[in-house]
Parts: structure tokens; C-alpha cells; sequence
């Protein structure tokens, strides 16, 4: 988790209104995906610096896809490895809340399987006060299969995995209260 300085402002990630998928093209279908309908975390702003970084989790073990089987293929050891690995973890380097409006890249640490890669996810633009509690904040960016120990199938499984998040924020409590 950020511990935000005293100066920081911090919005916790509404988990009511918080969702991530994954998607994986095997060889021969069309993608398959997945819905991770639990996700927390929170966005955390430097004033002084005018920046932001958000630190994400999101629960593997609440996975829900089209098929029972999918589900557990995906949570078994040879995807996600639920058992080992319940959380998918993403936490970004600081980045300009200018951003927010323009989009772009987002750069940081993603922990997935117990491995630990740099990562970027692309931003979706921001259409309304980024900070508003009914401002929807997206992102996507793909990770290597194999980067994150993900080895199984090789043949028939593609090696680059999407993930999308939709989150939208509300004012956390003030920590010094």
C-alpha cells in the first residue's frame, strides 16, 4: 500500500463500482475472457509535486468467466495460480495529474504469480473532474505470459494477456484525523 505524506490526498478506488477483465487468445478460437469483479485500492496525490500513483489489487479467487471449466483452467496452477497467488497487484510510478485528462502511458510494478515485472498500462482520457466521484478511470495494457511465469500451453495459448480496469474514486478518510 502508499502511505501518503502528510501533504498527500488520497481517494480510495469505490469497490462497488470497480471491475477488471483479463483476456488470452488461444491459437485456434476467438479471446477468451474473464471478469474480476473485486478490486480495491487507492489514488494518491502529491500536491507539491502535482502527481498521482494509484496501487491496485485485484482478487483472482472472485474470477467469473462463460464456462465453469474456464474458471478453473484460469485459477488453476497453469494460468493465475489462484492458490498460491490470490492477488494480481499493479502499483504505478508517479505520473502528472495532468495526465488524467490527456491519457497516455502509465509505468510501474504489476505482481502477478508471485513475480514482480515493469509494466504499462494505456490511460484512457479522462472526460470529467478526474476526482469526481461518478468519473469513470480506465486503463489496458498487455503482459507476457511468459514474463510472469505463465509457461503451460504455449502452443495453443498466446503469449500476451490483456487486463482492463474501470474504477471510479471516493474520498478517503483523512489519516490524521
Amino acid at each position: 500500500m502508499i502511505w501518503p505524506r502528510a501533504s498527500a490526498q488520497t481517494w480510495s478506488i469505490d469497490t462497488g463500482r470497480a471491475s477488471a477483465s483479463f483476456s488470452v487468445r488461444p491459437v485456434w478460437l476467438r479471446r477468451i475472457h474473464g471478469h474480476f469483479p473485486i478490486l480495491e485500492g487507492v489514488l494518491v496525490r502529491d500536491p507539491a509535486r502535482d502527481t498521482v500513483a494509484v496501487d491496485v489489487r485485484i482478487d483472482v479467487r472472485a474470477l467469473q468467466m462463460g464456462r465453469a471449466a474456464w474458471v478453473i483452467w484460469a485459477q488453476s496452477p497453469e494460468f493465475f495460480d489462484v492458490e498460491r497467488h490470490p492477488w494480481i497487484r499493479f502499483r504505478s510510478d508517479p505520473f502528472p495529474v495532468s495526465q488524467l485528462p490527456e491519457g497516455g502511458l502509465i509505468e510501474g510494478q504489476a505482481t502477478l504469480r508471485g513475480v514482480t515485472r515493469r509494466i504499462g498500462f494505456t490511460l484512457a482520457p479522462v472526460e470529467c473532474a478526474a476526482f469526481a466521484p461518478d468519473c469513470p478511470i480506465r486503463a489496458e495494457g498487455a503482459v507476457s505470459r511468459s514474463a510472469f511465469a505463465m509457461d503451460a500451453r504455449r502452443l495453443s495459448l498466446g503469449d500476451s494477456v490483456t487486463l482492463s480496469f474501470e474504477v471510479m474514486l471516493i474520498q478517503a478518510p483523512d489519516p490524521m484525523r
